[in-house]
């Protein structure tokens, strides 16, 4: 018995706090929507593939019908998902705050390639090989790949999740490269792939042309480029090359024109 009234005080203390939780629980759930703040992160190279209106349609209403409601009507998880579903959007967070305020929280998918497949469809695969659609609210400057790509656009899915699309995994592991290297970046602006299955590559600069062949050794091909590039008597001479060949092993081969 003296051990049993040693514990009462914090039986006795639990009790009340498990109380004060259901109260708070049932107050919280009784509380009303008032307002709705949609916020959407801002990608530094783009602008916003998704709107706040988008948002609303996905969700099947707007602010109008949200504000007034009960809290304990909104099913958070069920709207993250709902919105998480959207092949634009990377990420949501959703929760409300004391004054009743529901925060939507949005990140947005980052495009690294557009593909234009042979019925001449197109769209996006982003940074993390997710396929994108095209959006009427903005376009990506980002490289283009067109030529011998069979159609095999599943928005929202991963493009290694998909069989026979190696052609595009190849691609999109080109442009991850192109896109981390300062000198890179700004000078290719487009992959072709030929029957071949083999890549040709399109230069801002010098030769238009970079045969680039197939994906295997692509950093030492790269790097071979770079190292044709920053050559000084090869930059006194740009207008004597119509293109260039990376497909021979350890050298490259110019055609002039």
């Amino acid at each position: 018995m003296k051990k049993l009234k040693t514990y009462i005080p914090l039986i006795l203390l639990s009790l009340v706090a498990i109380a004060c939780l259901s109260f708070a629980e049932i107050e919280r759930a009784t509380l009303r929507c008032t307002d709705v703040v949609i916020s959407i992160e801002k990608n530094p190279e783009h602008s916003d593939f998704v709107t706040e209106e988008d948002i609303y349609n996905i969700i099947n209403s707007n602010r109008n019908m949200l504000i007034g409601l009960e809290i304990g009507e909104f099913d958070i998880a069920e709207i993250e998902s709902t919105i998480e579903d959207n092949p634009t959007v990377l990420s949501c967070e959703t929760y409300f705050t004391l004054k009743g305020e529901l925060h939507i929280n949005i990140k947005q998918r980052t495009p690294l390639l557009r593909v234009v497949s042979q019925n001449n469809r197109s769209f996006y695969i982003d940074e993390n090989g997710y396929f994108m659609p095209l959006s009427e609210h903005a376009s990506a400057r980002v490289i283009v790949v067109t030529g011998e790509i069979y159609d095999q656009y599943q928005p929202g899915i991963n493009i290694v999740d998909i069989q026979e699309s190696k052609v595009l995994q190849d691609a999109y592991a080109m442009a991850k490269y192109i896109r981390k290297d300062e000198m890179l970046l700004p000078l290719i602006e487009q992959i072709y792939v030929n029957e071949n299955q083999e890549f040709v590559l399109g230069s801002k600069i010098g030769p238009s042309t970079i045969e680039f062949g197939a994906f295997d050794n692509y950093e030492i091909k790269f790097r071979n480029l770079k190292a044709f590039y920053q050559a000084e008597k090869v930059r006194e001479n740009w207008n004597l090359y119509k293109a260039l060949s990376l497909k021979f092993r350890n050298q490259i081969v110019c055609t002039k024109k």
